[in-house]
């Protein structure tokens, strides 16, 4: 369930919407109360998605969920490492 802070924005939204439809547009009131319904839903839908603290909930994620994260990246033994051409005395291209 979201939380207070995000219903009223979304009903405070919807309201405002609804009322300056209705009151300054002349729409119908079905019509001005869809709108505030719609665009209330939209606000609600966006203020949940911001999460007060995403590394909390990343934490928690992970605990949650062990099994899921990812093992850390461990650098290859198997690469060899060259030096660049002008150290091994290739300062031409060949053919010149």
């Amino acid at each position: 369930m979201p939380d207070l802070r995000a219903l009223l924005v979304s009903a405070g939204v919807g309201a405002g919407i609804a009322a300056f439809t209705i009151l300054f547009w002349r729409w119908p009131l079905a019509m001005g109360i869809g709108a505030g319904i719609l665009l209330g839903g939209l606000a609600l839908t966006g203020t949940i998605s911001i999460g007060h603290d995403a590394a909390a909930a990343d934490a928690a994620w992970r605990a949650a969920a062990p099994d899921l994260q990812d093992p850390p990246a461990e650098p290859s033994t198997d690469v060899v490492v060259q030096p660049p051409s002008s150290a091994r005395g290739h300062d031409r291209p060949s053919g010149d």
